[in-house]
């Protein structure tokens, strides 16, 4: 099953964060996010996924579909326990790579805050206002991404 490949996902996900030094000590991690190659391919896993939990949510977000999942029994990594998913279906003539793309962390101090304490880095601030699901992000050496939000994907 595709979901079960999110322990190699973040092996290499919290190697690229140490290599930047970021430090996400005692954070919360919210979610992981799945990238889907294709619409069929969004279908398939949409299966895959209600069999390991619940739809919390589908929604249009920038004309494409995005599900969020509810898991059964939350995914064990290290210290962590994650209990949500989220598949991105690519938007229309993108081409995206199947597989785990981000994980999330959600914090309860300003973006502006990480962005400061980590000024030499690449901070991809455009959605740090959004009026809908506001988050920060970094793309990390590997591809991945590695991303913050101010509230936890099963609340909103």
């Amino acid at each position: 099953m595709k979901i079960d490949e999110y322990s190699v996902f973040l092996d290499l996900w919290f190697l690229e964060i140490e290599k930047l030094g970021i430090d996400v000590t005692n954070l919360p991690l919210d979610h992981l996010g799945f990238s889907a190659s294709s619409a069929e391919e969004y279908d398939k896993i949409k299966v895959e996924f209600l069999a390991a939990g619940k739809l919390f949510r589908e929604a249009m977000v920038s004309d494409r579909r995005v599900g969020v999942f509810e898991l059964f029994k939350p995914l064990k990594y290290e210290d962590y326990l994650i209990s949500a998913v989220e598949l991105i279906e690519p938007k229309a003539g993108e081409s995206r790579k199947s597989g785990f793309e981000h994980a999330e962390f959600t914090i309860d101090f300003p973006f502006e805050d990480l962005v400061k304490k980590y000024s030499g880095l690449s901070w991809d601030i455009n959605n740090i206002n959004r009026p809908d699901f506001p988050r920060l992000k970094i793309v990390l050496g590997n591809g991945a991404e590695l991303k913050f939000n101010r509230s936890p994907i099963l609340s909103s």
